[in-house]
């Protein structure tokens, strides 16, 4: 009886182990797919977005992401973002996740988010990024920036 449940136990944790070695292959296989194009275009995004002009943003952004946002409520993203300074460094890229979405309004399609730790000259912050892919490249649908710099 003892020996049943042992085995029991011991097949079950094989199976956890299994399906967490499965996931870091997916993962690994997915996140590798997207090295190649999403890093380097994130990278002239940010740059350039770091400049905190509210045109340079939404020429990143996607038809949906705009229609979403007034030019005002941009402008005043941009210039609250803008207290943290100059861009001196970008961390790594994280990869976190890709996903398909099928949505009315033209918002379907392939969606790639990453996490990027940023410098800046009046202090750190992260940058969450949603991309939606749009043939060979990509156009931004979420960006999020966290820092507590902003905080006054």
């Amino acid at each position: 009886m003892v020996k049943k449940i042992l085995k029991g136990i011991g097949i079950t944790f094989l199976v956890l182990i299994s399906l967490f070695v499965l996931l870091a292959i997916w993962t690994a296989n997915k996140s590798s797919a997207y090295k190649e194009t999403a890093i380097p275009y994130l990278n002239s995004a940010i740059t350039d977005i770091s400049q905190w002009d509210p045109q340079i943003l939404k020429n990143y952004m996607t038809p949906s992401s705009i229609e979403n946002a007034t030019d005002e409520d941009i402008s005043k993203i941009m210039r609250a973002f803008s207290k943290l300074g100059e861009l001196k460094e970008l961390g790594e890229f994280e990869f976190i996740n890709v996903s398909s979405k099928a949505v009315t309004g033209g918002g379907s399609g392939t969606y790639v988010t990453y996490l990027i730790p940023v410098s800046y000259t009046n202090g750190d912050a992260q940058i969450t990024v949603t991309l939606k892919e749009e043939g060979e490249s990509f156009s931004i649908y979420n960006f999020n920036l966290n820092s507590m710099a902003l905080i006054d």
